[in-house]
């Protein structure tokens, strides 16, 4: 699918003009992620409507601005106000949940040329269940919702009373709550509009699946992040809760006292990466490895920090209170990258770590120490996408490196366009990801704007070439190892994007319109852009120019020396052609006297034959010809004389036949009536002597 596609046609689509009044009635501050895009269908909460709202975006391509959407309407509508949208592995039920309830929908049928759900239909019912509405809406709030790493029908659903409440959403009846699984105290006793384990971090704040596995990671507001492994085949779904896991190497503040989200990325042939986020934008990356421990009951495995990024954004005025507890949220977008939403925009983060690690794991003894030392070198970047706020418009992220002893992830990004600034922005109210080979991100603002922000291409070679491999599968081994001998070779193209690559970004800023920033907003803003103009961006620019520059004096001399080889080239081949006509004519003519001389000697072996007598060898071969000329003579006679004899005898067969039908012998009139006479004679006296019998059994009673 074009990646133009979403920059023009679906930015432009009415759907998001239709949500916009709908995207008004999200509290300010608050963060949501109301847009989901899944199988080429991006789903849109609407709040106004309670309905999803979905649009194919195969249709869209193909018809423009005539692609209508379609509405999707719950048979039991959330009485909750949903934040989040998401989707099951197998894209057949959606899940929409927010602080106060969880509402599970299946999607009806998709059929049609487009793949519309009910052939195109503009509204659609769809079946749909709340889970323990009492419960949730009026006793406890929603942190978290998963779906079941292993299992389709399986829902997982963080509480704030420190549990994890597993549904089976796949009976007839409704879904069924399975267990309960307790992962702490149950919080209670307020204490300034909070419980006590809440101001002291001892609850729950969200939870991940790893990667590959069925555990789960559970992240507490005090950073200490546990364990919980269960097996969902077991009748029993005996858990083991071990933790909080050691973190290498420790720190006094726990790496934060503020954490509030959680994700696991990598797996496959690397051990995962966790990154756990703070509510000051800190992001710490860790690597979940097997405990050492020779202790029996210890933990089975340890987080090991491996770098700590800072993101220097700040919130705005009206939001230092933090209204809400949980300021920042990730999204894992690829193997290597995830995205990180908080007030102050978006943020995208690139773990080259990770490619390293599995280099790592399959590297030789004899390699092991390059590619360690690779992996001391690369550390992530960071990239301000959007920027909400004027405060934060410095989109540059700084951070400190746990293991390997390198500086922290710097912001990199691409040119970026500067829109009107204010100081009270909103944060984005969706966040979505499009498909591969080219993964983008869809990031819809407050105001219903969508923007189309790319991903850091530091894989995006390794993706395009995974994508030549499937698309050319009858490359052998050869040809893929000259293909990686080219890879290795560096580019000029690789030479400039070193020399424009920068150390912080220039985020574009998306404001409201009809709100005008304040002279000090202005200046402040004004001057940040300024000093990244010049110091990241022109000056890099003058120095890609000067490469550029040099690159093209050197193939200007060796455009005119291959001038200068061209015409000497020209004049051999000049050259060449008037000596291959002489040739041409050297070579008919020698072709001709060839022809003579075979006729030549053809005649004269023709007649030294015939002066010279046969050879005994000849002698032999025309006796043996007489004599099959004469055995062909005898067997010709005796054919003959077969064949008179068959044609005589034919004759004679026909003569014979002849007279045979002459002989037949037929009666004359006279004998016929003569017969004719007697036969009916006969008969009346047979019918006479019949009649005579009945009268006399009659006479005589016989039966």
């Amino acid at each position: 699918m074009d990646s133009r596609l979403y920059e023009t046609k679906l930015a432009n689509h009415a759907i998001f003009r239709d949500i916009k009044d709908s995207l008004k009635e999200i509290p300010s501050g608050k963060l949501c992620n109301l847009l989901l895009l899944r199988d080429d269908v991006l789903y849109v909460w609407s709040a106004t409507e309670n309905c999803i709202l979905c649009l194919n975006l195969k249709q869209l391509e193909e018809r423009g601005d005539e692609t209508q959407y379609q509405k999707l309407h719950l048979l039991s509508p959330p009485a909750f106000s949903v934040e989040r949208i998401i989707s099951s592995d197998c894209g057949s039920r959606l899940c929409v949940w927010g602080s106060r309830g969880v509402t599970v929908l299946e999607l009806p049928s998709r059929w049609g040329r487009a793949g519309l759900f009910e052939s195109g239909s503009q509204t659609v019912l769809c079946k749909s269940h709340t889970l323990d509405e009492r419960f949730l809406y009026s006793q406890s709030e929603v942190r978290r919702v998963h779906w079941h790493p292993s299992s389709l029908s399986h829902l997982l659903v963080l509480v704030s009373d420190n549990t994890i409440r597993l549904y089976n959403i796949a009976l007839k009846n409704g879904p069924k709550l399975v267990k309960i699984f307790t992962i702490g105290a149950k919080p209670s006793s307020l204490l300034a509009g909070k419980t006590i384990l809440d101001s002291l971090g001892d609850t729950a704040v969200d939870f991940t699946p790893t990667p590959d596995t069925d555990a789960l990671l559970i992240l507490r507001g005090n950073g200490d992040v546990y364990m919980m492994e269960f097996d969902l085949d077991s009748k029993s779904l005996q858990t083991k809760l071990s933790g909080p896991l050691a973190m290498y190497p420790p720190a006094d503040d726990n790496y934060g006292s503020e954490s509030c989200s959680i994700t696991a990325l990598g797996g496959g042939d690397s051990p995962p990466l966790v990154v756990v986020a703070t509510c000051s934008a800190a992001l710490y990356h860790c690597l979940l490895l097997p405990n050492p421990s020779d202790k029996e009951d210890g933990d089975s495995h340890a987080l090991y920090v491996v770098e700590a990024v800072e993101l220097n954004i700040l919130l705005n005025p009206d939001d230092v209170n933090m209204q809400y507890s949980y300021p920042v949220h990730l999204y894992p977008c690829t193997n290597n990258t995830y995205a990180c939403m908080h007030a102050g925009g978006v943020h995208t983060v690139t773990l080259p770590l990770l490619a390293h690690l599995r280099d790592y794991a399959l590297a030789t003894e004899d390699d092991s120490e390059t590619v360690l030392s690779a992996i001391c070198s690369k550390s992530s970047t960071a990239r301000h996408l959007v920027c909400t706020s004027a405060v934060s418009g410095a989109g540059d992220a700084s951070g400190t490196s746990g293991v390997s002893g390198t500086s922290g992830a710097s912001g990199l990004s691409g040119s970026s366009d500067i829109s009107e600034a204010n100081a009270r922005f909103r944060p984005p109210v969706a966040l979505a990801l499009t498909p591969p080979p080219l993964p983008a991100l869809l990031i819809l603002c407050d105001d219903a704007v969508l923007l189309t922000r790319t991903l850091e291409p530091y894989d995006l070679e390794e993706q395009l070439y995974k994508e030549m491999q499937l698309k050319n599968p009858a490359l052998d081994q050869d040809d893929i190892s000259t293909i990686l001998k080219e890879r290795q070779k560096v580019s000029f193209t690789a030479i400039m994007q070193e020399i424009l690559a920068r150390q912080v970004s220039q985020p574009l800023l998306h404001a409201a319109a009809g709100q005008e920033p304040s002279p000090q907003e202005t200046l402040q803003l004004l001057s940040q852009a300024l000093v990244r103009l010049r110091g990241e961006y022109m000056c890099r620019q003058q120095r890609a120019a000067a490469a550029a520059g040099r690159k093209l004096a050197a193939l200007t001399a060796l455009a005119e020396q291959h001038t200068t080889w061209l015409a000497d080239l020209q004049a051999e081949v000049n050259d060449t052609q008037l000596d291959s006509t002489v040739l041409k004519e050297k070579c008919a003519l020698a072709e001709k006297h060839q022809e003579d001389i075979k006729y030549r000697c053809s005649a004269v072996i023709r007649r030294l034959r015939a002066g010279c007598g046969p050879s005994s060898t000849e002698r032999t071969l025309i006796r043996e010809l007489q004599m099959h000329r004469a055995r062909g003579d005898q067997l010709g006679e005796q054919l003959r004389l077969l064949q008179h004899h068959a044609q005589h005898k034919s004759v004679e067969l026909k003569k014979w036949q002849e007279e045979y039908k002459k002989k037949d012998i037929a009666l004359g009139k006279s004998h016929s009536d003569t017969i004719s006479s007697i036969l009916q004679q006969q008969t009346s006296q047979i019918s006479t002597l019949i009649e005579e019998t009945k009268l006399l059994k009659d006479q005589l009673s016989i039966i």
